[in-house]
């Protein structure tokens, strides 16, 4: 096996897959290093202390070695990560001040002191890993000053000391400086991670929305199309043995079948363009009771051919913000299905209520209603319609269009309705905070 081969399983040996995230997945591969080289050294001290029969530094690294062998077991098998790393780092602390102050390894122990920084920041981050290296040598230099004259302690000279204190510190910058910089890639891999899964749900998006706008041409003008042709085919084949009154109604079915056909396109344009962010979206402060007014005095013909009662209740003086031309839209489609799905004489009623940080909505009528299969298909967001008490067509767009724009005003929709009592609206918008 090649060395490169080898260092890359080696370095892979690490259990990634348990832990979330760059930050913890890094930790688990340099913590699995650090078990390794730990356990080697341990190890060559442990041989050592055999072959000069040190009873007392044997003992020491049994100890070492059974603690690093529980604290790789907690890491391995029952994927403790956090807590490990910690008490490994106070372990190797404790083992070197073990070492540095009982002059292990024949008084050149204190070395080994240079194996503390890069574990320690790496494994326990900046903030932290420094605290623990500035505890770690306060307690040393304390060590140093106060066991200086007893008889056991290892007496190392100036010089020696002196330099392990600047390569200690020079091992440190560096540990802190990689640690740095590996935090600010971290950063940008999380922004950069973050805009890849926004892009992935917009394609996803993409995708849903295409489907859903084939199957609402498919459905809507597959229907419309047809009928079309049917009643062409009927008049032109039929026409001579057609009375002037069949003709006629032949005629005024192909001029209403246009119109449908007409505002379904409308419909699917509008509903492409919100699709794809073309239609410009302005939240601002809006007064929905004057949103109300300019609706009412628009269906105010189709009012009064149904001598229809229509009565508001605004319970609230608030301001709701959302896009002003999108929640006139809102208004629009609702006001007009309650009206097409009322009966001459019916009553409207519209009420506009505060609720915590919203405004509810509720656009209702006493008209014909819908059975529980019509409010399925109302609540999966397909294309569905009603002709109405007057028989006045639709393009089954309406209602997926207010979702859309509701959606797109971080608002909410639910429809109640019982068959033959009429149908409840209610919808959610943010108010001015």
């Amino acid at each position: 096996m090649k060395l490169k081969d080898f260092i890359k399983q080696f370095v892979l040996s690490a259990d990634i897959n348990s832990f979330q995230g760059v930050e913890e997945k890094k930790k688990s591969i340099l913590l699995n290093l650090f078990f390794y080289f730990y356990f080697l050294v341990v190890f060559v001290f442990f041989i050592y202390d055999i072959a000069i029969y040190n009873v007392t530094f044997f003992a020491a690294n049994v100890l070492s070695i059974i603690v690093g062998v529980v604290l790789y077991y907690l890491y391995q098998v029952k994927k403790v990560l956090q807590k490990v790393a910690v008490v490994f780092i106070i372990t190797i602390a404790a083992f070197l001040a073990f070492i540095n102050f009982t002059g292990g390894i024949h008084g050149t122990g204190i070395i080994f002191s240079l194996l503390l920084p890069l574990p320690t920041i790496l494994l326990l981050g900046r903030k932290w890993g420094l605290v623990t290296l500035l505890s770690f040598l306060s307690l040393t230099i304390f060590g140093f000053f106060f066991f200086s004259n007893a008889p056991w302690f290892p007496h190392y000279s100036n010089a020696l000391t002196s330099r392990i204190f600047v390569v200690f510190f020079i091992v440190s910058v560096i540990s802190y400086a990689n640690e740095f910089v590996f935090e600010v890639l971290y950063i940008r891999l999380e922004k950069l991670s973050e805009s890849l899964k926004v892009s992935q749900q917009r394609y996803k998006n993409m995708a849903v929305n295409k489907e859903k706008f084939v199957s609402l041409v498919s459905h809507n003008l597959g229907d419309h199309i047809g009928s079309f042709a049917g009643i062409a085919s009927l008049l032109d084949e039929e026409y001579d043995e057609l009375s002037e009154q069949k003709r006629r109604e032949l005629i005024r079915s192909l001029a209403n079948i246009s119109q449908q056909n007409f505002r379904l396109l409308h419909d699917l344009m509008k509903w492409s363009t919100v699709q794809s962010d073309v239609i410009p979206f302005l939240p601002k402060p809006v007064k929905l009771e004057k949103i109300y007014r300019d609706v009412i005095q628009l269906f105010n013909p189709l009012i009064e051919d149904k001598k229809l009662s229509f009565f508001l209740k605004m319970r609230s003086n608030s301001e709701i913000f959302a896009d002003a031309d999108m929640v006139s839209a809102i208004m629009r489609s609702l006001v007009s299905n309650a009206i097409k799905y009322s009966y001459v004489g019916g009553e409207v009623k519209i009420s506009a209520e505060d609720d915590d940080d919203k405004m509810v909505v509720t656009v209702s009528d006493n008209g014909v209603g819908m059975s529980n299969q019509d409010l399925m298909w109302v609540n999966a967001s397909v294309s569905f319609s009603m002709p109405g008490t007057l028989e006045e067509s639709g393009t089954g767009i309406g209602l997926i269009l207010v979702k859309e724009f509701l959606h797109k005003n971080h608002g909410s929709f639910h429809v109640e309705s019982k068959k033959g009592e009429g149908t409840k609206v209610v919808f959610m918008l943010p108010l001015v905070e």
